[in-house]
């Protein structure tokens, strides 16, 4: 991910500041995509593999896998992330989610363990970007990451802390962390299938929409605010809420913003 973040420099060094233009300058620095002919080629490729190989999969899992396997499936993939949200959310001082995301792994734990499906839970999602936004770090210029989709500066360096951080990668075994990634990847995509479609269609710039959709989402995050319900589409990087839980029943617990996180776009 380095080697991108600075090849992307190397080739969007061409994408400089129209000085004589002020409009055009101001909608350039609006933007904060300096990489931006870099990052269209790679969006390009994310949208190739997603268009082969993501979407086909996420159809597949949404339309035949059985309803009452999917269920304990997707609470299993969400307490596995639960561990680095406990990280974030005590760097960020926030007790509470810290507190709510350590309740729903104990109680994922727990239910699978009993043989239910159903944690009482839902789910807290934090990572080392929203860390950093919290602590005041800026984001920095947009960046289109090959696989993982829309990044910023900030959120590529969350990225890497959070793989080098994340319990599970060092207690599991690589098979098993790769399995994790694949697997909620396609769980996530089945979720905005449409969504993703109709964006497709009903957007003059593809590309320019969801770099939007990507800035809006990570604001909101950060104030630990709701974004709509949906969860992440990697490859293309139709971003929304993380925080919405697998149960119905959950819904919309964790969608107040709290007003003691600094937002940083």
């Amino acid at each position: 991910m380095l080697a991108t973040v600075g090849l992307a420099g190397f080739v969007g060094a061409c994408a400089l500041p129209p000085k004589d233009d002020p409009d055009a300058l101001a909608q350039y620095e609006a933007a904060n995509d300096p990489f931006e002919p870099a990052n269209r080629m790679i969006f390009a490729v994310n949208s190739a593999v997603d268009t082969l190989v993501l979407q086909p999969a996420a159809v597949t899992y949404r339309d035949l896998a059985p309803d009452e396997l999917k269920t304990p499936f997707e609470n299993v993939l969400v307490n596995l992330m639960m561990p680095i949200s406990i990280i974030n959310a005590l760097l960020q001082g926030d007790m509470e989610r810290a507190d709510m995301a350590a309740q729903r792994f104990a109680g994922g734990v727990a239910t699978l363990m009993l043989g239910n499906t159903q944690p009482n839970k839902a789910p807290v999602h934090e990572d080392a970007g929203q860390t950093l936004g919290v602590w005041g770090v800026g984001s920095g210029p947009y960046i289109m990451l090959p696989l993982l989709g829309p990044s910023n500066a900030r959120d590529t360096t969350g990225t890497i802390v959070d793989f080098f951080m994340d319990p599970v990668g060092y207690i599991a075994r690589p098979e098993l962390s790769i399995a994790r990634g694949a697997s909620k990847a396609v769980v996530d995509r089945s979720k905005n299938i449409d969504a993703v479609r109709d964006l497709q269609r009903n957007s003059l710039d593809y590309y320019a929409s969801v770099r939007s959709l990507y800035r809006q989402r990570r604001a909101a995050q950060i104030d630990n605010g709701s974004t709509g319900g949906q969860e992440t589409s990697p490859t293309i990087g139709f971003e929304q809420d993380l925080d919405s839980p697998v149960l119905e029943s959950d819904a919309g617990s964790n969608g107040s913003v709290k007003t003691d996180k600094m937002s940083s776009n």
